[in-house]
Parts: structure tokens; sequence; C-alpha cells
């Protein structure tokens, strides 16, 4: 469960599909509630990667507090519970400052952690996740998938293949207490009855979406996330960069290596973030304490509405 040291009223999540305009509204909701944003996205917390992740730009963290970003390291893996002890101990850092903290992002299980609480997780030893390591260097991330669906065909179901850290940690959780993840999370259900913060959720259709993820995708390639991409290869992350596998980097990867064209790259990294998209949102539905905002065509979200909506909350 969170800390008892946060105040609930004094603390609001913005979440939703990624490309939905989380980070934008938070800006703006921010501004006017006087509050400091936490990153609550599992790629923007590793430094080095600002444009695959669309990290907060340094005028955006000038006009706002910005906390949790771009901290980690890309070759050490964050845990969500980690995650959340980490946000925890932020959070109650700005209400302190008689400040509202503001969580913003795409992470589901980010959300989880902080808000319910997780299972007393085992810790993976050094050696098992280098044995886990080691097969994907042979065999593919593929391999982990074929392994998790064979040991945990319901934690499986769960996941896509390509999503290498949640696979490999069912896979982890799996090998280590002898139960699927799932199991863990179906005893969690009993602890959710404690105090909830305030939680937006932005809501866009799906094929207006599907349109502002292309473009994004363009406008950050024109950026420079080829050359991003460069630098950590010759900085020789690009292990470690393929194990995190953030959507975009390991298809850069393939590019640099002759395997398709930029427009081809384009295509290949919207369709993987429309995927993703998709995704979140499955997992965000089912959360019951999300209040949903719609994105109107000609006028964007209802800003005046949800920024009445928390100051009513938090009064």
């Amino acid at each position: 469960m969170v800390h008892s040291s946060i105040d609930h009223k004094q603390l609001a999540v913005i979440v939703g599909a990624t490309g939905a305009g989380k980070s934008s509204l938070a800006l703006t909701v921010g501004r006017r509630l006087e509050a400091e944003i936490v990153c609550m996205d599992s790629m923007q917390v590793y430094r080095d990667l600002p444009i695959g992740t669309n990290a907060p730009t340094p005028g955006e963290e000038a006009a706002l507090p910005h906390h949790l970003f771009g901290f980690a390291e890309v070759g050490q893996p964050l845990s969500c519970v980690r995650y959340a002890q980490l946000a925890r101990e932020k959070i109650a850092e700005i209400q302190s400052r008689g400040r509202l903290a503001l969580l913003v992002g795409g992470t589901g299980l980010y959300l989880r952690a902080l808000i319910e609480g997780l299972s007393n997780l085992p810790v993976t030893p050094e050696a098992l996740r280098d044995r886990l390591n080691r097969l994907v260097d042979r065999k593919g991330k593929e391999a982990l998938y074929r392994m998790l669906k064979r040991l945990d065909p319901r934690g499986a179901g769960h996941l896509h293949a390509n999503d290498r850290q949640r696979v490999q940690r069912f896979l982890e959780v799996r090998i280590l207490s002898g139960e699927s993840m799932l199991d863990h999370w179906s005893r969690d259900k009993e602890r959710e009855d404690g105090p909830k913060p305030t939680v937006i959720g932005l809501e866009m259709a799906r094929p207006l979406l599907v349109e502002k993820i292309a473009a994004r995708t363009r406008a950050m390639l024109d950026k420079g996330w080829i050359e991003e991409t460069r630098r950590l290869l010759a900085a020789g992350l690009g292990e470690a960069l393929l194990r995190l596998a953030p959507i975009g980097y390991p298809e850069i990867c393939g590019y640099l290596r002759g395997e398709c064209d930029r427009e081809t790259l384009a295509e290949r990294i919207a369709i993987l973030t429309r995927q993703y998209a998709k995704r979140q949102m499955t997992w965000f539905r089912k959360v019951p304490y999300i209040q949903w905002f719609p994105f109107q065509s000609e006028s964007g979200y209802n800003t005046p509405r949800i920024i009445e909506f928390l100051n009513q909350r938090m009064n």
C-alpha cells in the first residue's frame, strides 16, 4: 500500500496511452495547481534516452519542477518495487513543501506498485539474471517468451512477446517462487480497499491517436533519434539497450545495419507504438478508480473541467 506519510488529497495522477497528450496537459494543470511532476513512465526514468522516450525538454523542466526523469542507468534496470520506493519518498518530500504531487505516465505496473502495492516478490539472484540474459544473447528475446509460455502460460497470455523486461520478470518470479505473477497479483486484490489518489485518464479516439503516433514518430526521427542511438552504441550500451528494449531503439539498430530504409523504419516504430498504446488502454480500463476525460476533436481535453475536478477532490 502507499506509505502512510502520503496525503492522498495532495496526490494526483494523469494516465493514458502513449501519444495521448499527458505531458502537455500535466504542464497546464501543474501550473494552475502549483504542482510538481513525478515520472510514472518506465522508460523516461532512464538517462541518455531523451528523444526516443519523448522525455521532458529542458524548457518544460524549467517551467515546472520534474522528478525521477532520466536518473537511472540504461544498464541497470529499475524494478517496480524500487520505483515505488523512490516515488513514495519523492511524493512525501513534495507534499512536505505544501505542494501537489502530480504523477504522469503510462506505465500501469508503476501505478499498481505505487497505489496498491505489489506482493513480496522474490529478488532475482544475479546468476539467474545472467543465465536468462545469455539465453537472449544466444537465441533472442523470443526464447524467453517461449520459456514463459511453457512454465506460465497464463502469465504469458498477459504479455506481448516483445515486452522483454516484463517477460523476463514474469519468468524470474515463476522460477523463484513456483507461482505465476498473476497469482501474486490475485492476493494483492485483498489490499485494494485502501485510500486512492485522484487518477485522471486521458482517452483519445483510436484513429486520431494512430495519426498522432505516426506524426510524433517522424518528428522524433527528425529531432535526432537515430543519432541518439548511434551515440548509445558508440558508448558501448548496445547490449544493455537491446535488453531494456524500449520501443524504437532495436528497430533503429536494424536500420543502422542496413535492414530497412528510413520510411520503413518510421512505419515499424509507429506500428509497435500503436500496439503498445492498445495494451496500455486495455490495462487502464480495468482500473476502477480512474476518472476518464475524452479528447474532443475541436477543443481537445476539457482542461478547466479537469482542474475543477481535481480541486473538488483535493478540498
